[in-house]
């Protein structure tokens, strides 16, 4: 009876044993799963393994004919999220899509919003992809001219505008540098430049606000996109539900404040001006 006692707990402690060296190899495949989903974050042709294109799960959508994605949601976020333009661990780097001066920021052109940042060049010029990724629109549009949108892995997507000829097409992978375009003067353009801008589910952001052009470099690696980058649409809107007066001969700021019942200081403040600016007739004027 002893000895049977004996077996019996030698069986259950090799089978114990067994049973520990089985689980082992599980957890060891669960981390090497963390590092294939990090390395399909950073990896464009590793992801579309797994997805169409660049950053499906976040767009859920992939149309190639309209330039701007619209989110129907709008874009309220409460979380920063971290955007990764630049990591030479994992090969994956910014290259400015042509080097020199900016001719217009982005922001406000008296009363019509420019949405991204115009650089100037020689048509001809060679325009290049900012980041890597999957072109997504390749078209001419009455006020872009020929342009270009590319999405991509971090969740941006790049708009190259007024170009003279387009050496891309669409559902292409480009490489960051890789020439996509010849710079050019189409659209409604004035002067051969590149008009670009950097949008995150279709709103524009700032691109002198993360990229430092005068030196051809992101400001930082990585950047943290809160509300405060989409603030200026508060503005936008406030501004489609304006009030113009049409100046006339005699009118005032003084005058003008009053038969709109504000203040000259808001008028000032409304149109970028001082209270001794002179008003032209026919001058446009926003009171509300």
């Amino acid at each position: 009876m002893r000895i049977s006692i004996i077996i019996i707990l030698l069986l259950e402690s090799i089978f114990g044993m067994a049973q520990n060296s089985e689980k082992k190899p599980l957890i060891i495949e669960s981390c090497n799963d963390s590092i294939d989903i990090s390395a399909n974050f950073y990896n464009i042709y590793d992801s579309l393994t797994h997805y169409s294109h660049p950053s499906d799960v976040l767009y859920n959508n992939w149309n190639t004919k309209r330039i701007h994605y619209k989110d129907e949601n709008g874009i309220v976020k409460t979380d920063s999220i971290l955007i990764i333009l630049q990591d030479s661990i994992h090969e994956r780097y910014f290259v400015q899509p042509i080097i020199g001066p900016i001719t217009s920021h982005f922001g406000y052109r008296r009363y019509r919003f420019h949405y991204g940042t115009d650089i100037d060049l020689v048509t001809g010029d060679p325009v290049k992809a900012a980041m890597d990724g999957m072109v997504r629109i390749t078209t001419y549009e009455r006020g872009f001219g020929r342009v270009i949108v590319i999405r991509h892995p971090n969740g941006l997507e790049t708009v190259y505008a007024h170009l003279s000829k387009i050496k891309v097409d669409t559902n292409q992978i480009v490489k960051a540098g890789e020439v996509i375009a010849l710079g050019g003067n189409t659209g409604r353009s004035t002067g051969s430049h590149l008009h670009f801008e950097i949008r995150y589910l279709g709103k524009a952001i700032n691109p002198e606000t993360i990229i430092d052009f005068k030196h051809a470099r992101p400001i930082n690696n990585r950047f943290y996109l809160t509300d405060n980058n989409f603030r200026y649409l508060n503005r936008i809107v406030a501004n489609k539900n304006a009030k113009f007066h049409y100046i006339r001969s005699g009118d005032t700021l003084s005058a003008i404040s009053r038969k709109y019942h504000t203040t000259i200081s808001k008028l000032c403040y409304y149109n970028g001006i001082n209270q001794s600016a002179i008003l032209q007739i026919g001058q446009k004027l926003r009171v509300r």
